[in-house]
């Protein structure tokens, strides 16, 4: 055998000792990162550290609430397509729980697909701004379209939860009704057998 091939054949075992030492070294980390991750979990570190990202999360989501379209159709390409399709998917999401409980949503759900097609073309151009140059003029129109449809679509989301809230409305006034005779049964239940074990 050659020289070459002598080489090929320690590279080939040398790399599959060094896959097998690897996919040994993550299992067994797996394993005792599962075995010890309640103590992990109480650490103050790890507490300290999983409360920070919850809020910074909060932050984020207090952000997009208060935000008002415009300012969220301000920032990089990568953001403002992000909070467009967030905005798209909450209006769908509304909009689909509402039709799941029967409550009447109209032309809604086609309104949702009109939304979905235009954020679609509006996310390809915010692709492609994000490849032009530092120093580039950057488009208005296209922040303002977006501006326009994060608008539309927080206000289809609205329009859903209000009729979703019409729609149960009746069941929770019932089962407010039905818990308070309840309560009024067993209070009055209560005192029945208060009266009753009361010595004379």
């Amino acid at each position: 055998m050659t020289f070459v091939a002598h080489a090929l054949e320690f590279l080939v075992l040398a790399g599959l000792v060094v896959l097998g030492s690897l996919a040994a070294v993550f299992f067994v980390g797996r394993a005792y990162v599962r075995r010890h991750w309640r103590l992990v979990r109480g650490h103050v570190a790890t507490r300290g550290l999983l409360a920070s990202l919850a809020w910074l999360a909060a932050g984020r989501e207090r952000y997009g609430s208060r935000a008002t379209p415009e300012e969220l159709s301000q920032g990089s390409p990568s953001r403002v397509r992000r909070r467009l399709w967030v905005a798209v998917e909450d209006a769908e999401g509304a909009v689909a729980h509402a039709d799941a409980h029967d409550a009447p949503v109209a032309e809604l759900p086609a309104v949702c697909r009109s939304l979905r097609g235009v954020a679609g073309e509006l996310d390809a151009l915010l692709a492609l701004e994000r490849r032009l140059p530092r120093g580039a003029a950057r488009s208005d129109a296209v922040r303002s379209q977006v501006a326009e449809v994060i608008g539309a679509a927080r206000d289809v989301q609205a329009a859903a939860l209000r009729s979703g809230s019409d729609a149960t409305e009746p069941q929770v006034r019932s089962l407010v009704r039905n818990a308070r005779d309840e309560v009024d049964i067993v209070a009055a239940a209560l005192s029945r057998l208060r009266s009753v074990a009361q010595p004379r």
